[in-house]
């Protein structure tokens, strides 16, 4: 559903012929989806204490704030993440003490809002990282260190509700970042028991029901990566239904909410 049509809605009335939303708030329009979601959350608010119908949201606003900030992920998750840090000094000096004291090279520089692997940057060393500062700077932007993970394996693990429905290996092409959108090559991947514990827990912990979360796994542990609440799907859906499995959960939850 375009934000577009909720916030021209004049009133709670054309809400409410809806039973379920699924929200898919991409970054761009973050400001917007997220006075859309919490709108919608008020009114569900004010109706469920007079026994009134409800929404049920997909994704709600909590979820998507947290999951479309890498750094509000990290101080949920932290114990899964790597070691992150987020800074908004333009004194280079600070940054690279920072990093002296908490993280070895080579580090991760990203966007705090982004995807697809875009303006992801790698800092070998801190000549490196303070060319990457110098332009996140001339931007006047936060910059997000995180610990760089060697991995054995990068994972797309798809979960829905309480389940997880798929899970992919992302092979990266001449790259060091294994995006799909970036050209990895993709295979279908049967995770461990402790991974989809971890994963299930940290969905849970966000409030998440449909969510990509990048899972990496080195020689002896395993990291997760990011939490992405507006996954793609058009690797995962090489090996499973994704379009399906979304409308029979959602068909599932509608004959549950009319009992």
């Amino acid at each position: 559903m375009d934000t577009n049509q909720f916030i021209n809605f004049r009133n709670e009335e054309e809400i409410l012929k809806y039973d379920i939303i699924i929200s898919r708030v991409e970054r761009d329009f973050l400001t917007r989806g997220l006075y859309v979601l919490k709108y919608i959350e008020s009114i569900n608010e004010k109706n469920l204490k007079k026994g009134l119908k409800t929404v049920k949201i997909i994704n709600n606003s909590k979820a998507v704030e947290t999951c479309q900030n890498k750094y509000l992920t990290y101080v949920k998750l932290n114990e899964f993440m790597p070691k992150s840090y987020l800074t908004y000094s333009k004194e280079f000096k600070d940054i690279e003490e920072l990093v002296e004291k908490n993280i070895e090279y080579p580090i991760v520089v990203k966007p705090v809002y982004g995807g697809y692997g875009n303006n992801v940057l790698m800092a070998r060393d801190s000549k490196e990282l303070n060319n990457i500062c110098d332009l996140i700077n001339s931007s006047n932007k936060e910059i997000f260190l995180q610990e760089y993970v060697p991995y054995k394996h990068d994972l797309r693990v798809f979960v829905l509700g309480k389940e997880v429905i798929g899970c992919m290996e992302r092979i990266p092409h001449e790259n060091w970042k294994a995006n799909y959108s970036l050209g990895a090559t993709i295979k279908e991947f049967e995770i461990s028991e402790d991974i989809k514990k971890c994963v299930l827990n940290a969905t849970r912990k966000l409030e998440a029901e449909l969510v990509g979360v990048d899972v990496l796994v080195t020689e002896k542990d395993f990291k997760i990566l990011e939490m992405n609440i507006t996954p793609q799907f058009s690797g995962m859906i090489h090996f499973v239904d994704v379009p399906k499995k979304i409308i029979e959960y959602c068909l599932n939850l509608s004959k549950k909410d009319k009992k």
